[in-house]
This record gives C-alpha cells, structure tokens and sequence, in this order.
C-alpha cells in the first residue's frame, strides 16, 4: 500500500514536471538532461502502473503551434483563430495499453491513458461502448461485402455528443463550475443538459432558431433554462463579455474532442486493432472528424495498430457545405457562407469551427468530402431503417448518403472495408419520419386544399417571425383586419401542424415562468406557401 501510493506521488510529479517543462524546453537547453531523466522514470512507472500514466491538460494550436495550460473557463481558440487540441504525451506502449483497456469495462472511460488526467469521479450515465455490427442487407443494398455499422444512437440521449460532455461534465465538476452556459446545435446542447443535471449543475442553453422540437423538449426535460437565438456567434460573443461565474461551453471546447474520439477508439478495438478500410462520417462543424483523426495519431503513436489508417469520406449536405467547397478548391480554410434557409440545423454549418483539423485530416489520411442534397439524405434515411431497422437523424443519415455516392462513383471498391458512423438518433427528429412516411403523391395537392384564408395568412406571419398564439391573433387583426378568438387560432395552428407546416418550440426564460410555445413554419410550409401565392 505504502509502495504504491509513492510510486503514485512519484508519477503525478513526473507529469507534472515533463509538461510544465515541454512549453520551455525549446527555449532553454538547460532542462533538457532533465526532461530526458524524467522521461525515462516515467516510461518505468508506466510499466509498473499503467493507470498513471495520463495526459495533463496542455493545450496545443494544430496550425501554427502556441501552446497554453487550459484553465477550463474561456473558450480556446488559438491567436491564429484555430481552435485548441489537447496535447498528448504518447509513447509506445502497445500491448500495455490494451491489457489496461481491457481490464475495464465498455464506455467512454476505459481509454484512461488517452484521456486527461481528471481527479472527479467521472459524470457518466452509460455513454460509450456502442454496438458495431456487420450490415449483410444494407451492405447488400449498395453494394459493399464488408460494411459495419456503428450505432451511436444508442447513447444515452440519443447522440455521439454524450460521449464529450461527459468528459466536460467530470472537468467542470473538478474545477468547481457553478452553472454551464452552453451555445451549440441540438445534439450537443441536449447532451450538455442531460449530464448537467447528472452533475447537479444549473445548465441553460441557446439553441438555433428552427432546431427541433423534441431536442427543445429533451432539454426542457432536463431542467435547463432554453433560449433560441438567431446568431449564435453574437450569442457566445455577449456571454464571453461577462463570463466570470459560469463555464461556457461550445462546439470548441477541447475536451469534447477528447470525449468523441473514444468512438474512433472502439471501432478500432472492435476490429482488434486492424483498422477498416474507410470510415464514413457526416461533417458539420467538423469536431467530430477531428477527433477520429486525432484518435488514429495517437493510437499509432502508441504503437497499438496491426495495419495502416484508414481512409475517411466525409459528407456535407449540399445546401449548406463551406467545407466541402474548400476541399474542392484545395484551400486550408473555409469562407463563411450565407444560407437563407436552414433545412437540418445540426448538421448545416456555415462557418465551421473545426474546418482547419476536418480538412487536414482528410488530405493527410486520405479519402474524399462530398455533398448530397435533401432527396438523397431521405432516400439514405429509408433505406437504412428497411434494411437494417435503424432509424437516423437527417445530420447522420448524409454520411450514409455519401458513401452510397463514393461508392457508385467508385470512390470506394465494393471489396472493402467500410464503418458508417450513425451519430445520433431519427426520433430527434420525428417530422422527417412523417415527410416520407405519407403518400408522395399526395402530400403537396392535400395540403393545399386545406389551406384558407385565415391559415394562409398565419403561415405569411409565421414565414416572418416565430410567434406565440396571442401575437398571431393579435397580428391577423391589425394587418389584415382578421378577428377571430384565441381558441379559433390554436384550431388553425392544430390542423396546419398535423399536416407538416409548422411545428412548436418552447423557450423558458427562468425558472420560475411557465415554457413559452411559439410556432415556426416549415420547409414544407414555405413551400406550400409559395405555391398559393
């Protein structure tokens, strides 16, 4: 016992020492016998303990390489403008640390040597450890003989991101965080609320206007505070101003790369450590192919692979792709773009924070980034819940409609091997499961006929602005002269729900107020709007 907790003392002192003497070694020759001393003394305590040997949280620019201690309180973006990595100090101990991994069970936290060197009792709730199967009727569909399906709609609310908050969480827990403060898409914001609640921390999030209403709701559930903004660079660039008494999260954080790139580290596992030949993933802001592509240089530097790195195709939906456009023109940044209309909020991304690290990781693994429109993203949606009784998001089903296009356009040889990544669940978003569950034929001429006046007109409002029930009928009666009761309203909002052209939010602006319902139009509602104009 005695032994031990010296030779515990004896590791955390060696880590401490090599990274705090890392960031100066360069500029000062006289550490260098020093740090080659202590590397050693570390390499002999790793044998005889592989559990202390553990990353400190250093962070590192992956463009032009500043580095800087991570505080865990500001959002680390690096003076170039790239967003921070976490600096790992990996040797190769291979058959170590699979013996380490394997003593553990399933999840996010049997990969300790490769995360940060975190004191808290990890915030976890079942995240990590998801199945990989072999997919014979969805592979058979699209011709691939060797495809895998990786589910990560089976974490805990529904979402891969789980897999980095729960490394968050444990961080802002061990630091003492407050309140979480969190401005993302619906999944991460959702997952970010759910293990909040498990950490017992007050938790409010700012989602994009148009996400959908069950992530609104999930998160409601949780118990956190939700706004809806239209500009969520605006919104992180207010809370930053005063940002002394709560941890803000967002896609940038380092920590959730951490979380998400122990997905890249099962699959891998689960092919013994001999890697596929290509994974396929959907991009959005491109966290979560940076992280894959930092999990593979790390576990090669570890000197666990059996085989090379796989390839990686990436997918954007065509509406919405600055990084997909910058591959094409070979170019190592993105130029933001303006969309008039967000169709799939979690995955449409005008100005991606990980654009940088997704491009880079793509030209140096080797493989494609491709778009697809909308009728492939649904058609990909189909055919993976018939073939494999798997239901997808629209943000995880563009990674399969990708692969259906790099394989028809041979990108990808029918003889390999290939891991499609589902990052999050399709009852995330139950509109799109009633937008192909209905008769084609017959979705646009019914819907038509049963729009009148007073409904076409709360659909011209809605296209403006989201509102609430009493400002539609307050609006109807001064613009066009409409008066009708509030129960007559909610009759109108009822039947242009059911049919598919507007749908409900909920903000909560404290606690203490009931949750307000608005509504917003649809896609679908646009353009039936459209139509009779």
């Amino acid at each position: 016992m005695v032994a031990g907790t010296y030779i515990e003392k004896i590791a955390v002192a060696a880590a401490t020492k090599a990274v705090d003497s890392a960031s100066f070694a360069a500029f000062n020759p006289t550490v260098e016998l020093d740090l080659i001393l202590l590397g050693l003394l570390s390499k002999i305590i790793y044998k005889l303990s592989p559990i202390y040997r553990r990353m400190s949280i250093l962070l590192v620019c992956p463009r032009c390489g500043n580095r800087q201690t991570d505080t865990g309180r500001i959002i680390p973006r690096c003076k170039c403008g790239t967003p921070f990595l976490i600096n790992n100090y990996i040797e190769k101990y291979g058959s170590e640390l699979v013996k380490a991994f394997s003593s553990r069970p399933r999840g996010v936290w049997r990969y300790l040597e490769l995360l940060p060197s975190l004191k808290a009792t990890p915030i976890s709730i079942g995240e990590g450890g998801t199945f990989l199967h072999h997919s014979e009727g969805l592979g058979r569909q699209i011709g691939l003989r060797k495809l895998y399906i990786k589910n990560e709609a089976t974490n805990p609310t529904g979402a891969f991101t789980d897999r980095g908050a729960s490394i968050e969480l444990t961080r802002s827990v061990e630091i003492g965080i407050q309140k979480i403060l969190c401005v993302a898409s619906g999944n991460l914001a959702v997952s970010i609320a759910g293990y909040s609640a498990k950490a017992g921390i007050p938790c409010s999030i700012y989602l994009k206007q148009g996400v959908e209403q069950v992530k609104l709701l999930q998160a409601l559930a949780y118990d956190a505070e939700v706004f809806l903004t239209r500009d969520p660079s605006l919104t992180i660039k207010l809370l930053l101003e005063d940002s002394k008494d709560y941890h803000l999260v967002t896609s940038l954080n380092p920590l959730l790369i951490e979380g998400y790139k122990t997905c890249m580290l099962e699959i891998l596992e689960q092919f013994d450590w001999s890697p596929p030949d290509w994974i396929s993933i959907p991009i959005g802001t491109g966290s979560h192919l940076t992280a894959c592509w930092k999990a593979l240089k790390e576990v090669e530097r570890a000197g666990l692979l059996k085989d090379s790195l796989p390839k990686i195709v990436g997918s954007q939906i065509s509406s919405c792709a600055p990084i997909a456009e910058a591959y094409k023109k070979n170019k190592d940044y993105v130029e933001p773009i303006q969309v008039d209309r967000i169709i799939f909020p979690d995955i449409a991304e005008p100005n991606p924070s990980w654009a940088y690290t997704a491009l880079k990781a793509v030209r140096e693994l080797g493989g494609a980034i491709l778009t697809v429109d909308e009728e492939q993203l649904i058609n990909a949606i189909k055919i993976l819940a018939k073939n494999e009784g798997i239901l997808a998001e629209p943000a995880a089903a563009v990674a399969l409609a990708g692969l259906i296009d790099a394989v028809n356009s041979g990108i990808i040889k029918r003889d390999e091997s290939v891991v499609y990544i589902v990052t999050g669940s399709g009852m995330k978003d139950p509109t799109i499961i009633q937008s192909f569950a209905e008769k084609k034929n017959s979705i646009d001429l019914g819907k038509e006929k049963q729009i009148g006046f007073t409904k076409k007109k709360i659909l011209e409002l809605l296209i403006e602005k989201p509102l609430h029930g009493y400002m539609i009928q307050k609006e109807l009666a001064l613009r066009y002269g409409i008066k009708v009761s509030l129960p007559t309203i909610y009759e109108h909002l009822r039947d242009l729900q059911m049919i598919g052209l507007i749908q409900q939010s909920f903000s909560s602006r404290e606690k203490t107020k009931k949750p307000r319902k608005e509504y917003h139009v649809t896609e679908m509602g646009i353009e039936i709007y459209r139509k009779l104009s």
